[in-house]
């Protein structure tokens, strides 16, 4: 037997499914969340809590459940917060399972979420990424996945399907997603570490191998939404610089030259003017956060380039083909007029 494969007696001890969690701050939401974790139908999982040096009492918390042992946890101690991204690569590495799920902190789930995630998962060979229905408690809004747009004109209009599997959008969420561990080699890496969330670039790059990403929509994950992101940043200008930083960077990262070209004259005008319209709402100088980013990725650029060649080697599938899960025009043009009707339907 080759001295890499796990013998009959390993497999068996090994879950089927390691949970990722990256952690920073978060005492206040993780006992529901193990809470919820400990309720699953679906029992065949790890938990792999990766701590990004916190200052309260998360650390105890997990000891605290570990130590009960309703749910099977390693608890990964980093010395300082090293951010989404790298905490979470840092998590595969313990990964065991035949499937890792990425889950925020700030989270909680319903019985049924993981056997939901594993079912959709093991329909079908070519889904590569299965994402929950993600419910975010501050507004309810509910996230079946999110948007992007072509900057261009494109034919195919998107086309809603009102069923179990929810296919209809660009990239996953990394609330709560499951992949499939065996991809994340072809992939390179989990997650761009130059990146602060990396939620695109991942699904993109699963899109370019030819898999694709749905969202089940009866697993069901409840989302204190965006508290991860303020502790990090604290402020709007920071998180929209590494908002800005992310966008551009995968934007040329994952098109082909071809459509670098097409596409990024209108992307830049288009960012340009979301900045100019945030400064304006939350009055603050977004526009700032945007020349940021601009100038971010210009110091990375030569980076970039060089992740842009290795990822265009690992193409199987066209851009017109990864535009069809696109909005046909700019995803903040559609944003904006749900505003602009909000906005007259209180008038």
């Amino acid at each position: 037997m080759c001295g890499s494969m796990k013998s009959i007696e390993q497999l068996k001890k090994s879950p089927y499914v390691s949970i990722i969690i990256v952690n920073y701050n978060g005492a206040p939401f993780l006992p529901i969340l193990f809470s919820s974790l400990e309720k699953q139908t679906f029992k065949d999982f790890e938990v792999i809590f990766v701590d990004n040096a916190s200052k309260d009492k998360s650390i105890k918390i997990a000891e605290d459940f570990s130590r009960k042992g309703g749910i099977k946890m390693k608890i990964i101690k980093l010395s300082q917060n090293l951010g989404f991204c790298k905490g979470n690569n840092i998590g595969l590495n313990f990964a065991e399972g035949e499937y890792v799920v990425l889950l925020n902190n700030d989270t909680f789930v319903a019985p049924n979420w993981l056997e939901e995630l594993v079912k959709c998962i093991n329909s079908n060979e070519k889904i590569g990424i299965c994402q929950s229905k993600i419910i975010n408690l501050r507004d309810k809004r509910i996230v079946l996945g999110n948007f992007k747009g072509v900057y261009g004109i494109k034919k195919r209009p998107l086309i809603i399907h009102k069923s179990k599997y929810f296919e209809d959008f660009f990239y996953a969420s990394g609330a709560s997603l499951i992949i499939r561990k065996y991809l994340i080699p072809k992939l390179r890496y989990l997650f761009d570490e130059k990146q602060f969330t990396g939620d695109e670039d991942l699904s993109w790059r699963v899109r370019l191998l030819g898999y694709k990403i749905v969202t089940n929509v009866k697993s069901i994950c409840f989302h204190y939404q965006g508290y991860s992101s303020a502790l990090v940043t604290r402020n709007y200008i920071k998180l929209f610089s590494h908002t800005y930083n992310d966008e551009v960077r995968t934007f040329i990262k994952n098109y082909s030259i071809t459509f670098i070209f097409k596409r990024f004259l209108i992307f830049f005008l288009i960012k340009f003017i979301e900045s100019i319209y945030y400064t304006l709402i939350l009055r603050q100088p977004i526009i700032y956060s945007f020349f940021r980013g601009i100038i971010w990725n210009a110091l990375n650029f030569s980076d970039t380039w060089r992740e842009h060649l290795v990822v265009q080697k690992l193409r199987r599938v066209s851009d017109e083909k990864i535009e069809e899960y696109m909005l046909p025009y700019p995803a903040e043009l559609y944003f904006w007029r749900l505003k602009i009707s909000k906005w007259r339907n209180r008038i």
